[in-house]
């Protein structure tokens, strides 16, 4: 096991690092989604054109989680991370050049793959180098990295398209990955050598299983699909997709619902899409509120899904009535999935860090989220050209409700298979 950082304030430096090179890299990635209203507006692209780009991101993003997931484990996370920020801001500069569609639907699937390469190893490195004590809270806060990152992308690209037109969104996607994978790499590699000089060992725990005996780790099953299906965690993967729609795919199109259902321009239904990722910087902490309370992870996930099954009932029956609630359903939507997230792909990956499968749990259930985003992305355009709105916010509301489910599914399985693994 590797050293813990024994400063807090380093800690915390070390946090903010990783929180910065995640948030940075969705001005790489979130650009195109907030581009995509202009883009469609001016014709270089129909909307299912654009569906198609997108779900050619996620495709290549979420199977590029399963390669993350494995690498992750294996390789220096802190190469992996700037490999994936530096050949996302080579693909947004070229994307910037407006390729033909066929092209930039392959560039923009690359930068699914080379973004994929992110968040499994930065919770890998966070699992090595951040303490058990100090870790919820460090989750909590990189899980605030997509609200956060969201706002960025959508504010940049709305000043930079009134500006300069759509292509600068995509130049400044570039300048800020590329920012962030010089700092990350330098900041990381320098605290990661002086934690393995000054840092701290933490001690191991030691597993109990039902009658109490102290047993080896290496009684966990070493199969993996035995491995999720032995946690509950097979079950879960219906959750982590759904809240990977609800978290990217509705976010995605949000500035084109705006557009399209208020008749605003493009400008104007980005900024006003910015509302979702600041309600959403508050979804994380919701759920830690909730978490102390119940102090179960799949009973504060069934919370979130409950509460975003009403958010998203009120925008199927009052949403084409009026901007405000649209808006504010969308946004408590958003806020309970960064919520949803920082359970699945966050806190309940770090209990694997002892038998050193973090990263491809990690992977696995990210992969799996975004594979769902993919396919709805592709759905959603096609379902908004042949049917209009009415139905893809019925879709979404039946597919929160049954992630509640399958939440209720997963956690007795969960609950005794974590009490096993300590």
């Amino acid at each position: 096991m590797k050293k813990k950082i024994q400063s807090g304030r380093l800690t915390a430096v070390f946090v903010a690092v990783c929180w910065m090179a995640y948030s940075f890299s969705y001005i790489g990635r979130l650009n195109f989604s907030a581009s995509m209203a202009e883009m469609t507006n001016s014709g270089i692209l129909l909307k299912s054109e654009a569906g198609a780009v997108t779900t050619g991101f996620f495709i290549c993003y979420g199977l590029g989680q399963f390669l993350s997931g494995w690498l992750g484990d294996k390789v220096p996370p802190r190469y992996l991370v700037f490999t994936g920020l530096t050949c996302s801001s080579l693909i947004n500069f070229a994307i910037s050049f407006a390729p033909p569609v066929a092209v930039m639907t392959v560039l923009w699937s690359a930068n699914g793959l080379s973004q994929a390469l992110l968040w499994a190893p930065i919770c890998r490195i966070v699992s090595d180098r951040v303490h058990t004590s100090r870790r919820q809270k460090a989750c909590t806060a990189l899980a605030t990295t997509m609200a956060g990152g969201t706002l960025f992308a959508y504010i940049l690209s709305a000043l930079l398209i009134s500006a300069k037109g759509w292509s600068a969104s995509f130049i400044c996607g570039s300048v800020c990955t590329f920012g962030a994978a010089l700092v990350w790499i330098i900041v990381t590699t320098k605290i990661e050598k002086d934690t393995e000089k000054n840092g701290v060992a933490e001690e191991i725990p030691v597993r109990i299983n039902e009658e109490g005996e102290s047993v080896p780790h290496d009684e966990i099953p070493s199969n993996f699909i035995k491995l999720l299906a032995v946690s509950g965690l097979m079950t879960l993967a219906v959750a982590s997709g759904v809240q990977g729609i609800l978290k990217d795919c509705m976010s995605t199109w949000v500035p084109t619902f705006i557009s399209d259902m208020f008749e605003m321009n493009s400008v104007v239904s980005i900024l006003t899409g910015t509302l979702l990722p600041v309600f959403g910087l508050f979804g994380p902490y919701l759920a830690n509120y909730i978490m102390a309370r119940t102090r179960d992870e799949l009973s504060s996930l069934f919370i979130l899904f409950v509460i975003s099954s009403a958010a998203l009932s009120m925008l199927a029956l009052f949403g084409q009535f009026s901007i405000v609630v649209s808006i504010v359903a969308l946004a408590v939507t958003y806020a309970c999935s960064l919520g949803q997230n920082m359970f699945i792909v966050g806190t309940i990956p770090m209990y694997f860090h002892n038998v050193g499968k973090v990263s491809m749990i990690t992977g696995t259930l990210n992969a799996i989220a975004n594979l769902s985003t993919a396919i709805m992305s592709w759905v959603t355009g096609i379902l908004v050209d042949a049917a209009g709105w009415g139905i893809v916010m019925t879709v979404w509301l039946v597919l929160s409700a049954v992630a509640a489910v399958a939440v209720v599914f997963s956690r007795r399985r969960w609950n005794k298979f974590r009490r096993n693994l300590f």
